[in-house]
């Protein structure tokens, strides 16, 4: 039986992996308060997690989200994961400006789009 908790809204940065698998990392290159972040803390004692993805624009025919209900995991760093995040946030082409992972498998997806693909 996993621990209730509230929601814990995070916005974060992702990259897809094969697999299918999502990345997040967790990064040198922002200022933090502490090192252990409460995402990992959290994700460690219960993996279900929730990334929430959203398009915006001003013509609003354009709009879409997608929903990824997942598990995660911390994961050390991976050439892989590292190649995706650098292709998406340049910012993360600095050697070691990622400390750790947070790796996503999506258990469910739900989306809405304003209109069709």
């Amino acid at each position: 039986m996993h621990a209730v908790r509230g929601t814990d809204a995070v916005p974060v940065v992702f990259a897809l992996l094969g697999g299918p698998r999502i990345v997040v990392p967790v990064d040198a290159v922002k200022p933090k308060r502490r090192t252990r972040l409460q995402r990992v803390v959290n994700i460690e004692r219960d993996p279900r997690c929730v990334l929430l993805v959203e398009h915006y624009e001003e013509d609003w025919e354009r709009l879409w989200w997608v929903r990824i209900h997942a598990t995660a995991r911390e994961s050390p760093v991976t050439g892989d994961a590292v190649d995706a995040l650098r292709a998406r946030y340049p910012r993360y082409g600095a050697p070691e400006s990622i400390v750790t992972t947070l790796v996503l498998v999506p258990t469910a997806v739900t989306g809405w789009a304003a209109t069709g693909p």
